[in-house]
């Protein structure tokens, strides 16, 4: 039996995750966009969640830093940054 990459394990699971997290925040857009109050607000907090959670997950790993886990810090910090963004704009408001 071969011994497991502990990174690879890491990426595989944030894969996981960001992969899930981006379909949230497409969710979130939906909802805006069609001026579902209640569950705009449920996908925005769970969204801003899972980015924070992935980023703090990765700080206490110390891979927050290291060059072979940027595009997972990319990514976490890419839907969490556009999801703040979009909650401070009320962007994309009701058709």
């Amino acid at each position: 039996m071969a011994k497991r990459n502990r990174y690879r394990e890491l990426e595989y699971y944030m894969t996981r995750v960001l992969i899930a997290d981006a379909a949230v925040f497409a969710l979130f857009f939906l909802f805006s966009a069609l001026g579902w109050t209640a569950l705009k607000v449920i996908t925005a907090i769970v969204s801003i969640l899972v980015s924070l959670l992935c980023l703090g997950y990765l700080y206490m790993t110390n891979e927050l830093r290291r060059k072979r886990s940027l595009w997972m810090v990319t990514g976490a910090g890419a839907v969490l940054l556009c999801t703040l963004v979009s909650l401070i704009l009320s962007w994309p408001g009701p058709l």
